[in-house]
């Protein structure tokens, strides 16, 4: 097989999910559950991959999106039970006397509130989908918007996961990839702000929002910088100051433009309602207690002492074994879902009132849970079917390992666009791989342990042309490119999408972040190039 038709089997199932979804506006789920049987059909017939590994793959990828997949479950249950009983509004009500205008919404929710979320471990395309529609955004907005939140500081999501797994795997040095990550940042989360105002309000929004967009990115961009640089042992940590430096400098801007910080409210026991008017809601405090018990939780938990202790308390039975040497360590106490579910039955008696409404709270849960969770189950299904087609295990080692690496679908797509691009074109391209990655599997932490060992290869073949080219900046530009995907991922828009109740919108979603999510991978690998290179 030559290395064009490697290169066009190897992604035929990424197209023929991307054109499901935009041109034939195909559900997300049923066009992940399409492109897993294709992704098994061309593994098997065309890249030396025996149905049993093929299985054992499709069974690892699932088990490895518990901490995505889990976490919509949970998530999900979490913001239907306060969008039932009333919590979403209480909490849309209080952010009308902090931000009135539009733009001021999107950044305090979506680039400030959204990377704090993100970072501890919170899923922003699960709870803020439904206060975005209360605020008046419509459907398309709502879950464009959180997607693309979750971008700029996604490397340093659920406590900075997507930079440790790939350090702990591969032993690398987690504090100079972060550091080589978040030299992108400042651009990155400036240009993504800038993107949410014209996702939401074309080219008029980013007008009126120019300034704070400026603000918000460059403050976490640069927060990030300094953050790593600062405080290396306490890396884990960047994203979560970044989000509060973020919302800080937006608030200190509205003082600086002699705007009061709170804009108004409601009379004692009343917040403005969403339709302007004074009603009875939900007491803040009681409103917030899921989302306050789950970062007191996910700080807990961050420790590191008392994060070894958790893992450490169910030791051996959280490992799960595969095949040969392959096992999946689902880590479970030491996993932010497990705490949304503890943190959602602990606040329950909060928020809940009667009977009806837990009824109708578990039958509005079931209704919107299945479809994202099953997405994002079988988007990893995916990527690990890629990750370990040509594979077999070793009889006299046990090791899963390949007899010629060469017909690895992901080494195919790597190899192809190191040979055809050259020393000069590949840094500048090669951000495509992480967007690539992110895409598949709806997770940069996926992407970046996926595509390692293939972007270490590749760059050791082009180090002989140009000595220039570092395999540490090409996989920090390949990390950034790997969130920035995060706006396009399947897994995370039908997660949004199912919180409203508006599945079988993921390609108009897709369609319109597209743009955004392009020309930033694009300005990336310009960055990756100029630095690299030059």
């Amino acid at each position: 097989m030559g290395p064009i038709i490697g290169f066009l089997l190897a992604v035929i199932p990424i197209l023929v999910v991307f054109a499901g979804l935009v041109f034939f506006k195909k559900g997300g789920t049923f066009m992940g559950i399409v492109g897993w049987i294709l992704t098994l059909a061309i593994a098997i017939l065309f890249f030396n991959t025996s149905p049993e590994i093929a299985v054992y793959a499709s069974l690892a990828g699932v088990l490895a999106s518990f901490s995505i997949a889990l976490m919509v479950l949970f998530t999900i249950l979490q913001v239907t039970m306060m969008d039932v009983t009333g919590a979403i509004r209480s909490i849309t009500a209080f952010v009308k006397t902090i931000a009135a205008e539009r733009y001021e919404q999107i950044m305090l929710l979506n680039v400030g509130l959204g990377t704090f979320l993100v970072s501890i471990g919170a899923t922003p395309v699960t709870m803020l989908p439904p206060i975005m529609i209360a605020l008046g955004f419509s459907p398309l907005a709502a879950i464009a918007l959180p997607c693309l939140g979750y971008d700029p500081l996604t490397s340093f999501s659920l406590l900075a996961v997507p930079i440790k797994a790939p350090a702990d795997t591969f032993g690398l040095d987690a504090n100079q990839m972060a550091i080589n990550v978040s030299l992108f940042l400042p651009v990155v989360a400036t240009g993504l702000s800038m993107g949410m105002l014209w996702v939401a309000d074309g080219w008029a929004g980013v007008k009126k929002g120019f300034v704070p967009s400026i603000v918000a990115g460059l403050t976490l961009g640069l927060s990030a910088i300094a953050f790593v640089r600062l405080f290396p042992a306490y890396m884990n940590l960047t994203g979560v100051f970044g989000g509060l430096m973020a919302v800080l400098a937006l608030l200190l801007l509205r003082v600086a433009r002699g705007k009061p910080i709170f804009i108004r409210a409601g009379a004692a026991g009343k917040h403005v309602a969403a339709d302007g008017g004074d009603a009875p809601v939900m007491p803040l405090w009681r409103a917030l207690s899921p989302w306050v018990l789950l970062v007191l939780f996910c700080v807990v938990i961050s420790v590191p002492e008392v994060n070894r202790g958790l893992y450490d308390a169910l030791g051996g039975v959280q490992k799960i074994h595969i095949t040969g040497d392959q096992s999946v360590d689902l880590k479970l106490l030491t996993q932010a879902y497990v705490w949304v579910l503890v943190s959602t039955v602990l606040s329950a008696p909060l928020l809940i009132r009667n009977r009806a409404e837990a009824v109708k709270t578990l039958k509005v849960w079931l209704k919107r849970a299945w479809s994202p969770t099953v997405a994002a189950a079988v988007f990893f299904a995916i990527a690990y079917v890629m990750f370990w087609s040509a594979k077999s295990v070793d009889p006299a080692t046990g090791r899963l390992v390949a007899a010629d690496m060469s017909m690895n679908m992901n080494y195919v797509i790597g190899a192809a666009l190191a040979t055809g691009l050259g020393a000069f074109l590949f840094p500048l391209v090669s951000p495509l791989l992480g967007l690539f990655g992110g895409f598949v599997s709806g997770s940069e932490t996926s992407s970046n342990v996926m595509f390692y060992k293939i972007l270490e290869a590749a760059t050791d073949k082009l180090a002989t042309a140009s000595s220039r080219i570092d395999l540490m900046k090409v996989f920090a530009g390949h990390a950034v490119a790997g969130g920035i995907a995060s706006g396009i991922a399947v897994a995370k828009i039908v997660n949004a999408a199912a919180v409203i109740d508006k599945i079988g919108m993921e390609g108009e979603v897709i369609r319109k972040s597209a743009a955004v999510i392009i020309v930033l991978t694009l300005i990336t690998g310009l960055m990756l190039a100029a630095w690299t290179l030059f």
